[in-house]
């Protein structure tokens, strides 16, 4: 292995640090911060093999340093100096850092550099959405050695323990790496089936009380405090254009068994006295009867609230499932409805379901007094200006209580973005750096960049006045705690509709 004699040759691996990198953001746009729990469950992991391992969250703890990211964006996080302090103070062997949303390339980058600025014999490997769509890109870098494929656990696990046995690599899944200056990619074939086997999150190793101060969570609105996220489910059996999910998780849904995820409840209620938990799963109720048995129990165990803020596929989904849900403490359910128009939807998009279903699905959720919102996505190839109007109307019309406009955005891997690539509809000057779900990064002959962003932001002002209007007290009410917790955070974001008035 050319270069790369050091990390291939036997060493004794004691201590292993895992970095989340900065969260990179819109200017005018608000700050969230959720547990990693992929590292957290890596690191897990890693503990039971008998590894000493540690886990940095640079946004977590930098939280309020800001750095400019260009002319639009900023990232916020601890500074490299800092970074650099820490990685000396625990002299890992292993660094390995996960890059979720391809806007942390850079940043995953400069972690990696670092650290081998702190010891040059230090082996970074990266994982996450974005090298895992792009392994040989992500090889290009001088400072990265290796590059985990999709789920981690199992992986990175076979690769420590390889480099400690001085072996080469070649035989393990879902794994790149250089090779006498030829990168080796090993796709990903094998996922775990069985995901009870893996132990939970080492949150041990998170800064939980800094989530908990800090309160701003996947989806900003919860009822209670302390809360944190929770995934139940991998994978996903649909093949939606915009979606990376399947290239990470697989194309297979698999789940942790009922007895599992209240186990971990029970950890979390007793180790932490959670009161929320925001289920990120991507297909929660994809399997009715075990959804059904992890609900019943819940209520029969907790007195917890919960909520879906990834969102909930809406063909996975029935009214009594809704009236489950409600019995044991959701108040919030996020629709995954894409387009409020049924060809984008189905000959674009290619989800499952109706927007007549999905009618009937909120008008459920509010008769039982829950708070329903919606996901949506605009400006995809193929999509005229009249049917992104009819999105923004059909939000209206069934009475939403919220909702979220996303730009489709061509994340690397997506048929999105091989359609974009073949069709020439990636803007000038693009590249995954600028990726973020609210700047346009598509030119299509119905529209540009700048129209879409326009349109969006000045909907979205539109669309929550409207709301607002319809029933201030329960628009108010849903965004109370993040008033009294954050209230910088939110006339933030208040200023921010303003201006997109404008």
């Amino acid at each position: 292995m050319a270069g790369r004699k050091d990390n291939m040759s036997h060493k004794k691996i004691e201590r292993i640090l895992l970095v989340s990198p900065h969260y990179v953001i819109l200017k005018n746009h608000y700050k969230t911060l959720t547990p990693p729990l992929g590292l957290a469950y890596i690191a897990a992991v890693l503990e039971k093999a008998g590894y000493e391992v540690k886990v940095l969250d640079v946004a977590a703890e930098g939280f309020n340093h800001d750095a400019p990211v260009g002319k639009r964006r900023i990232k916020f996080g601890l500074g490299y100096d800092e970074i650099k302090k820490r990685i000396k103070e625990f002299k890992p062997q292993v660094v390995g850092v996960s890059c979720i949303i391809s806007n942390q390339f850079e940043s995953t980058k400069s972690i990696c550099k670092v650290a081998k600025e702190a010891c040059d014999k230090i082996i970074t490997v990266v994982g996450g959405g974005h090298p895992s769509a792009l392994p040989r890109e992500a090889l290009q870098s001088k400072s990265i050695d290796f590059v985990v494929i999709g789920e981690g656990e199992k992986t990175i696990l076979e690769l420590v323990k390889c480099l400690e046995k001085g072996e080469e690599p070649s035989h393990i899944d879902g794994l790149a790496f250089k090779k006498n200056d030829k990168t080796i990619v090993n796709p990903k074939t094998a996922y775990i089936e069985n995901l009870d086997q893996i132990p939970f999150p080492a949150r041990h190793l998170l800064p939980m009380d800094t989530y908990f101060k800090i309160s701003l969570p996947q989806g900003l609105t919860y009822t209670k405090t302390p809360n944190t996220a929770m995934l139940t489910s991998r994978g996903c059996s649909a093949n939606c254009i915009f979606c990376a999910t399947t290239r990470f998780w697989g194309n297979k849904y698999r789940t942790r068994s009922p007895e599992n995820v209240i186990a971990e409840i029970d950890e979390l209620v007793k180790n932490y006295g959670i009161k929320e938990i925001q289920f990120i799963d991507d297909n929660l109720t994809l399997n009715k009867k075990r959804a059904i048995a992890i609900f019943r129990s819940i209520k029969k165990r907790f007195k917890i609230a919960w909520s879906t803020p990834q969102g909930i596929a809406p063909w996975a989904l029935d009214e009594e499932l809704i009236k489950e849900m409600k019995d044991s403490g959701c108040y919030e359910i996020s629709l995954a409805v894409e387009s409020g128009d049924q060809d984008i939807l189905k000959q674009v998009i290619r989800k499952p379901g109706s927007l007549d279903k999905i009618k009937r699905l909120v008008k459920e959720i509010n008769k039982l007094k829950m708070m329903s919102k919606g996901f949506f996505v605009i400006g995809l190839p193929g999509e005229t200006k009249e049917q992104i109007q009819k999105t923004f109307k059909f939000a209206l019309d069934i009475k939403l209580d919220s909702a979220s406009f996303f730009l489709a955005t061509p994340l690397p891997g997506t048929r999105l973005y091989s359609l974009c690539v073949e069709k020439g509809y990636l803007k000038k000057g693009f590249d995954f750096n600028s990726i973020d779900y609210n700047i346009g990064n598509i030119k299509t002959p119905d529209f540009t960049p700048d129209e879409l962003e326009r349109l969006l932001n000045r909907q979205m002002a539109i669309f929550n006045l409207k709301l607002f209007m319809r029933n201030p007290i329960k628009f108010i009410r849903k965004y109370t705690l993040l008033l009294t917790h954050n209230p910088r955070m939110m006339v933030k974001y208040v200023l921010g509709l303003i201006k997109n008035w404008e």
